[in-house]
């Protein structure tokens, strides 16, 4: 057995302000946002296993993430959804989402919100 990694980008568009900020955000604009969701498990070695050499599927990553992140949060007014909603309030928010759906095997380990192209925010498991 061995703990191996995976994962898988996602993008999603918005808009948003941060009603607190006292810069430029405070005014509405939108993001291209990229989301990044890794997972670990143990995997089996032995190719008579049906789950050989597999974390998980990628696709059924995607059917945890899509509907309660991506669909929720593509070409929204983030502010529906978060008080302030700020890169490093929506990776926790999306890290507790996607904890509380994956299979018991497997274990969350990093979740990373890319609000432009040089600035992002990380949560770690």
């Amino acid at each position: 057995m061995e703990k191996i990694r995976i994962g898988k980008m996602f993008k999603f568009d918005a808009a948003h302000r941060l009603p607190n900020h006292k810069g430029l955000c405070n005014n509405l604009h939108g993001h291209s946002y990229q989301l990044l969701v890794e997972v670990k498990e143990l995997i089996s070695l032995n190719n008579t296993d049906p789950q050989w050499g597999m974390v998980m599927d990628y696709g059924q990553l995607k059917e945890i993430v899509k509907p309660l992140i991506i669909d929720r949060m593509d070409h929204a007014y983030l502010n529906d959804i978060f008080p302030n909603p700020t890169a490093e309030n929506m990776v926790v928010y999306i890290a507790t989402i996607i904890k509380s759906l994956l299979p018991i095997d497997l274990k969350l380990t990093k979740v990373v919100l890319w609000e432009t192209n040089t600035s992002y925010a990380e949560w770690r498991g």
